[in-house]
């Protein structure tokens, strides 16, 4: 079987990536519209189409398949989601610019009619409370690790809703994860740049430790390992073990990289803030010095 060719077509899938894209482009071009004479900022609009082109990468190209009999591939997929297309798509900045692009009378229909709605409410108030540093990154974390729980994992691989469930999960809390470190106009990090730095690199550490133990794992955990006719002539703890050292590297070269740039920018930060004030230019007055003089003493 060539798995290379294996592109798939999800029609939810496909529809909400482009449905995200035109109403992304539409509250661009809102938005522009609002403030003439402001540029659109192509570094936000390149990010954010390339965080879709990386989910639509992610769960319709061949890497799907292949992550359907080897753990590696499966671990691409969710890095994919989670740490490159969560953070791409919030650098667009997207929640004010969606939202433009939503025809004014359906935002004024929805919003008034979920103003009645107390369930709307509630979850507002949860979304609140989970949308803070220490929550989120315990939710990302327990997300991570309930998910490779052997009985989960292997049910994923069995159901399609379950394993569609799964990328929402993982897209969705990575999201919430990354807020709390990436700028934007409706959701405002409170961690300042050093605090960001040190949380990249703590939560970094914390999903590291179950990637050496599937390192260091010496049987095969999940059912990969009945898979016959396993592609590249892989072993199923050999892609046990690739499959840790993708979570492992790659994660913690990314996390490094965020706490490098974190750390960059708060001592960029105090470096401006420290500078001396440059010396008060001379007094000139274009009187006299005689009566300059009668003003009074100078001592």
């Amino acid at each position: 079987m060539n798995y290379w060719t294996e592109w798939s077509f999800d029609p939810g899938i496909v529809a909400g990536i482009v449905l995200a894209g035109i109403l992304y482009w539409l509250g661009r071009r809102r938005l522009h519209d609002v403030r003439r004479g402001l540029p659109l900022n192509r570094r936000r609009i390149a990010a954010f189409y390339a965080g879709l082109g990386v989910v639509l990468i992610a769960l319709e190209s061949p890497i799907d398949s292949l992550g359907e009999v080897l753990f590696s591939f499966h671990m691409i997929q969710h890095l994919l989601l989670m740490m490159v297309a969560a953070p791409l798509i919030l650098l667009g900045d997207p929640g004010v610019t969606i939202v433009r692009g939503i025809p004014l009378s359906i935002r004024r229909a929805v919003l008034g009619r979920g103003a009645k709605q107390g369930w709307l409410h509630t979850l507002g108030a949860w979304f609140g409370k989970l949308n803070q540093p220490v929550p989120a990154a315990i939710v990302f974390l327990v997300d991570l690790y309930v998910w490779h729980w052997d009985y989960l994992w292997n049910l994923t691989l069995r159901n399609d809703a379950v394993h569609a469930v799964e990328h929402l999960c993982f897209l969705f809390i990575a999201l919430l994860l990354w807020t709390q470190v990436i700028d934007q106009r409706v959701l405002h990090p409170r961690l300042t740049y050093f605090q960001r730095a040190i949380y990249s690199i703590l939560v970094g550490a914390a999903g590291n430790l179950l990637a050496m133990y599937f390192v260091f794992s010496s049987v095969p955990l999940y059912s990969y390992a009945h898979e016959v006719g396993r592609p590249f002539g892989m072993t199923a703890l050999g892609d046990q073990q690739i499959a840790g050292a993708i979570m492992w590297v790659p994660v913690l070269f990314l996390f490094s990289g965020a706490f490098a740039i974190f750390m960059y920018r708060g001592l960029a930060d105090d470096a401006s803030q420290n500078d001396p004030l440059p010396a008060a230019a001379p007094q000139y007055s274009l009187l006299p010095k005689q009566a300059d003089s009668m003003g009074g003493h100078h001592g």
